[in-house]
């Protein structure tokens, strides 16, 4: 089969058929960065992937980086980063809670990564389903949705995002972590983020397509800068639920051999926890570093 993109009735999430990564021309790669770029989220099936093949396909975007909880990065290949709820020898071979809030990747940092690829070699099910579905919701999408006097009035503010609202909102604190042999790690690796506040604009400019994109997180934004508490508690939970409404998310229901790719500037992703051991869960995620502007 020749490379063919097939969209679904959502802003992102389209589902590229037709190529093996293992093997793949400059021409369909390019046709894959397009579809990438384009729509932050695309989807890649029945791919059959050894970490150096994923490796090797991610780099060919660029630069990857290592994720900031490098307790769960692979031993051997460490800019592979394991998700996982597995535990072997009383201890987690991954990180159990990939985000199960609407988020982009490292919004601790000053220049977030472009974006992940995510591979699964074991999903858990129940039987009759597939479980632990991802939904991913497009940012651009949200900004060019605002009201225009919405739009004018987000384009110029400032957001602070604070570790400590965000280890609140999800619960990983100290406390809760004391009998859990996960949230001990997570725990830990949040002590490497050193500066407990970090301020983004509320829409950012991509750096590769130029298009505006609304910056939120869930549950992370302490305050909008210069507005009161109440306003700008009431402006972050009126986008938050405008960028995440049922008409701009895609739901991926996972299968072995899928790798997703997602684009932390125009898109947001939370994961479903609707699982737990013996069902398995078992993924690779490689992330490409910031980007450059185009």
């Amino acid at each position: 089969m020749a490379f063919q993109l097939r969209k679904i009735d959502k802003p992102l999430g389209h589902e590229i058929l037709g190529v093996d990564l293992r093997n793949l021309s400059d021409e369909d790669f390019e046709k894959i960065d397009a579809a990438y770029r384009e729509y932050g989220v695309v989807v890649i099936r029945d791919q059959k992937l050894t970490p150096q093949d994923q490796l090797n396909f991610s780099r060919r975007f660029g630069a990857l980086d290592r994720f900031v909880f490098d307790r769960f990065n692979m031993p051997e290949n460490p800019e592979i980063f394991i998700v996982s709820n597995v535990i072997e020898e009383g201890r987690p071979i991954g990180m159990e809670d990939a985000g199960r809030y609407w988020h982009s990747d490292m919004w601790y940092v000053a220049k977030p990564p472009r974006g992940s690829f995510l591979y699964a070699l074991e999903v858990p099910h129940d039987g009759n389903r597939p479980l632990g579905d991802t939904c991913f919701a497009s940012t651009r999408y949200a900004y060019e949705t605002l009201p225009e006097d919405l739009r004018q009035q987000v384009d110029s503010l400032q957001a602070v995002f604070s570790s400590k609202k965000y280890g609140e909102y999800v619960g990983h604190t100290e406390e809760k972590a004391k009998d859990n042999i996960y949230l001990k790690d997570v725990v830990k690796a949040r002590e490497k983020i050193k500066d407990n506040t970090i301020t983004h604009p509320l829409v950012r400019i991509h750096p590769i397509t130029g298009k505006k994109c609304l910056h939120v997180v869930q549950g992370v934004i302490s305050e909008i800068v210069g507005l009161p508490p109440a306003e700008s508690e009431a402006l972050v939970e009126k986008l938050v639920n405008h960028a995440i409404r049922p008409e701009a998310i895609y739901r991926h229901q996972w299968r072995v051999g899928d790798i997703v790719m997602w684009d932390n500037y125009s898109a947001l992703h939370q994961a479903n926890g609707d699982f737990k051991l013996p069902q398995r869960r078992l993924m690779h995620r490689t992330t490409l570093s910031a980007p450059l502007a185009a």
